[in-house]
């Protein structure tokens, strides 16, 4: 069920983050995030982001940190470029990335440790109340601490990994997704949800989606469940509310919206269509 699975893939990253005190994220081979917890960033991490200049030093750092991990598969620890440790483990199937488990950001309490990041910060934002205010949120932790959770979270990475919720075949990608919408259409899906279904973010999944079939994935599941409700209304004698429900609509007065929008007619007059021509 894709919803087990993002609850306990969100479990496990809560879980870790408990354990940890970092913000624990998941990318695809893209570098692109699919989820985290917590969802939002470090106020010191969004200073600096705010500015152009800090967003693009801090995409560069993390590609830099990805690409490491990916010609050498293990557990990396590192300081970002602003002084922050973060670590990277991958996620990989028979030797080959399908992607990365990201964790951040701390600093150890060694000497220079805080001004590294006032100094750093005060290079791209001006206001040194809000720098200020924003290196005194960072996580302060030793380096056996860090060191630590380095070890857990490459644990975690490799539980992830073996839960074999990630497909390894990236090219027909968009083709399993589409036959997963075509036998799990009753299910309450999003777009959210098939990523983390299938490891992948959401502007590469709906990109691809739309280039190899036409059309959106939403438009893609409302044909496959309008056809599926035309087939029950004519072949059964189902409710049109009983129809609604396995075809992935829990309101019937919205499935009559889209299938009128979708046919030209409500379900009841297309059942009696189709009857007065059989």
């Amino acid at each position: 069920m894709i919803q087990e699975d993002r609850l306990e893939m969100l479990s496990v990253l809560r879980e870790l983050h408990n354990i940890s005190g970092f913000r624990i994220s998941i990318h695809d081979t893209k570098f692109q995030e699919i989820e985290a917890y917590p969802k939002s960033i470090s106020p010191y991490c969004r200073m600096v982001q705010s500015n152009e200049k800090g967003r693009c030093m801090c995409v560069e750092n993390d590609r830099l940190a990805f690409e490491h991990v990916g010609k050498n598969p293990e557990v990396y620890l590192y300081k970002c470029c602003f002084g922050l440790y973060e670590a990277v483990a991958p996620l990989y199937i028979l030797g080959t990335i399908v992607g990365y488990l990201m964790m951040g950001q701390s600093i150890d309490g060694s000497e220079g440790s805080k001004e590294t990041l006032i100094q750093n910060a005060q290079n791209i934002i001006n206001d040194n109340n809000a720098v200020f205010e924003a290196v005194d949120s960072v996580s302060v932790c030793s380096r056996d601490k860090i060191l630590s959770c380095m070890k857990i979270l490459d644990i975690c990475a490799q539980y992830i990994t073996l839960s074999n919720r990630f497909h390894l075949n990236k090219s027909d990608i968009t083709e399993k997704v589409k036959e997963y919408l075509e036998h799990h259409f009753s299910e309450n899906i999003t777009i959210e949800s098939i990523c983390l279904k299938f490891f992948c973010s959401r502007t590469s999944l709906m990109t691809s989606f739309k280039a190899s079939y036409g059309v959106g994935i939403i438009e893609y599941l409302t044909h496959v469940r309008i056809q599926t409700a035309k087939g029950l209304l004519y072949g059964t004698l189902k409710t049109v509310k009983e129809i609604a429900y396995e075809c992935g609509y829990n309101d019937q007065n919205y499935f009559s919206k889209v299938f009128l929008k979708h046919c030209g007619m409500t379900p009841t007059e297309y059942r009696h269509t189709k009857a007065s021509t059989s």
